[in-house]
């Protein structure tokens, strides 16, 4: 099934260009050089002071005055900043044909630079162009998939295991459990570097799977994915795990905040004298820092989590009105 959904895909895909190639216009290739030799993508102003950029103004220039055949062409061009552009132009304008191009792209991992803003960043091409097709990413003016689009192109992000985007690894993170998926996110976890999909797979809560999510606790780099998946299947033989994390973490002189955040609502699905008494040893810190930083922690926890055993700590938690307000804006967010 895997096999013959990527090859009906790949086999529309392979002659869409060869259809309407023709050559590029001399002033099309002229900007295409100098955003070449420039090679970075940049917004319309980047830095602390503001400063306006000459190669946004070429990528304007370009999308001004490209026709729609140069620019499905020249997202095939040997620079990535060109192809992004180019990208980019394409899908602003509602081109009919982005969608097909993004696919074409889900394995192009050349890397590109990009300064924008006050912030320098990476990505690979094809995640550029996921990122430009995506709410909230790149370009609100331009195209983005519809419901559909964003189901074949999970699809292929799940079951072909060529495709090594970041977007993959987003998606792992929030993926919902479907019986399809299943083996898939299962080969994915055991053979690709993607530690996000073992919170995925816990999301399945197959027995099986266990000792293969257990792993992921012994390698410090996949240590919080570990945690992140004992939430989604709070498994008895993950508890004594999360004890030891807590207990390390508490003698650490610095903090992992993300690493905290979720331990302490993966460990609020443990409802246990155990696990009470490490929400009672936070509220009774006595350095006022630890504490204040780590109950808000818990309040998320046992917000999100209530329980009975756990309703006496809320009293005990002084905070102040603005960080409660703060507070219950993040668990909104996270649901």
């Amino acid at each position: 099934m895997r096999i013959f959904l990527i090859f009906m895909i790949t086999q529309i895909l392979m002659p869409m260009y060869g259809q309407e190639s023709q050559s590029i216009r001399l002033e099309i290739n002229q900007v295409v050089d100098s955003i070449a030799s420039e090679n970075i993508y940049k917004s319309a102003r980047v830095g602390y002071s503001d400063v306006k950029t000459s190669q946004w103004e070429r990528f304007l220039n370009l999308k001004e005055k490209a026709k729609n055949n140069e620019l499905r062409q020249l997202t095939n061009h040997i620079n990535p900043v060109v192809r992004c552009y180019s990208f980019q132009a394409l899908a602003e304008r509602q081109d009919s044909m982005t969608f097909q191009i993004l696919l074409n792209h889900l394995k192009d991992n050349e890397y590109v630079l990009k300064f924008k803003g006050c912030m320098v960043s990476g990505s690979t091409v094809g995640d550029f162009f996921v990122d430009t097709v995506t709410p909230d990413y790149v370009s609100l003016s331009a195209y983005k998939l519809t419901e559909s689009e964003q189901k074949t192109l999970d699809s292929l992000l799940i079951f072909d295991p060529k495709i090594t985007l970041s977007a993959k690894s987003r998606l792992m993170k929030d993926l919902q459990p479907k019986p399809q998926y299943l083996e898939s996110i299962r080969q994915i976890v055991k053979e690709e570097n993607i530690p996000q999909a073992v919170i995925a797979l816990a999301r399945f809560q197959e027995e099986s799977d266990v000792e293969l999510i257990k792993e992921f606790f012994q390698r410090k780099k996949t240590e919080s994915y570990a945690i992140y998946a004992a939430c989604e299947f709070p498994h008895k033989a993950f508890y004594p795990e999360l004890v030891n994390i807590f207990n390390r973490e508490w003698e650490e002189k610095y903090y992992d905040y993300a690493k905290w955040r979720i331990l302490y609502q993966s460990l609020a699905k443990y409802d246990n004298e155990q696990t009470l008494d490490f929400f009672e040893q936070t509220v009774n810190e006595k350095n006022n820092f630890r504490r204040k930083t780590l109950v808000r922690y818990l309040l998320i926890a046992i917000t999100k989590y209530p329980s009975e055993n756990f309703e006496g700590l809320k009293s005990k938690i002084a905070l102040e009105d603005y960080d409660i307000d703060a507070i219950q804006e993040e668990i909104k967010i996270e649901k």
